[in-house]
């Protein structure tokens, strides 16, 4: 599966839990802004990006994202961008930013942070990536269930693709042959040929997949209800390994209130309530006690130089 970090947003707890796939364990823990979700490295592997987008996606979002240090794994700088925003990616050669903001996507200057074009138009994107050629940039809309390439000189968009039910987050193949999407509704990930825009490949993974990142010979998703890391094979299209982290609901306890306890491998949360009885949830499985707390989006970086 490689070697190197990963890097996972647990956002109602404000950090990035950072995971060494060579033995799949998390090694530290990161402070970073208010409800993080998106997180991209650049290039060199030495800084990566994460996005505060707050706690609604919405008006009531955050306008802060947080750069980290992966040789020392701590935050050195927070920047002012758009409003909630989601995700980020960077182009090739580490110069440009692009950040997909409830407010639309956003350019930025990846050394000081300025904003260099604002797109409003596609305010209803989420995930974004770059490939590897640095001439399209990729967006997934959950709203149209749909991969939106975009020329990365003009911002046009120039190719749709169909994939999975809530597209939340897209990644690419080193070599810039596939792009990866995690659809949430599905429980899926859609593998796309970049060549022909069109989907080759579909991968069931665990409950709610969001944040993903791909290296040369695995793919990483996120799963939000799920509360792991899974690991795919790009040849076998399989599930390899699950890594726990994040929320975990368990059996409620006496006297009503939320507690928690921390374990080297994951944030456990437990509900107080009367002995037989159940927690409150908004949906089934989830709700808005363990979506906040769960892991949102995760990226794969080597550190150092």
């Amino acid at each position: 599966m490689g070697t190197g970090k990963l890097y996972v947003t647990n956002s109602g707890v404000g950090e990035v839990s950072v995971l060494d796939t060579t033995k799949g364990e998390i090694t530290g823990t990161v402070d970073v802004g208010l409800h993080p979700h998106g997180v991209a490295p650049s290039p060199d592997g030495r800084t990566v990006y994460v996005a505060d987008t707050g706690p609604d996606t919405g008006a009531g979002g955050s306008r802060t994202l947080t750069v980290m240090d992966t040789g020392a794994d701590k935050a050195t700088v927070t920047w002012q961008t758009g409003l909630a925003r989601r995700s980020f990616a960077v182009s090739p050669d580490g110069r440009m930013v692009y950040v997909s903001c409830g407010d639309g996507l956003k350019v930025l200057d990846a050394e000081t942070g300025r904003t260099r074009r604002r797109l409003p138009e596609l305010a209803e994107a989420n995930g974004v990536a770059v490939h590897t050629d640095g001439r399209r940039v990729y967006m997934v809309s959950p709203w149209s269930d749909t991969l939106v390439v975009l020329d990365a000189g003009s911002l046009r968009v120039v190719a749709r693709s169909r994939v999975g039910r809530t597209p939340w987050q897209v990644a690419l193949s080193p070599d810039g042959s596939r792009a990866w999407v995690s659809c949430a509704t599905d429980d899926t990930v859609t593998a796309v040929d970049t060549a022909s825009a069109k989907a080759d490949g579909t991968v069931k993974v665990g409950h709610v997949p969001t944040g993903i990142t791909a290296t040369s010979n695995t793919v990483w998703v996120c799963t939000n209800a799920g509360a792991t890391v899974d690991a795919i094979d790009t040849t076998s299209l399989r599930v390899l390994v699950g890594t726990r982290l994040g929320l975990v609901l368990g059996p409620p306890r006496r006297g009503g209130r939320l507690t928690r306890r921390r374990t080297p491998a994951w944030a456990q949360t437990r509900i107080a309530g009367p002995a037989g009885g159940r927690p409150a949830l908004d949906g089934p499985g989830y709700g808005h006690l363990s979506m906040p707390t769960t892991s949102h989006s995760c990226q794969a970086t080597a550190a150092g130089p």
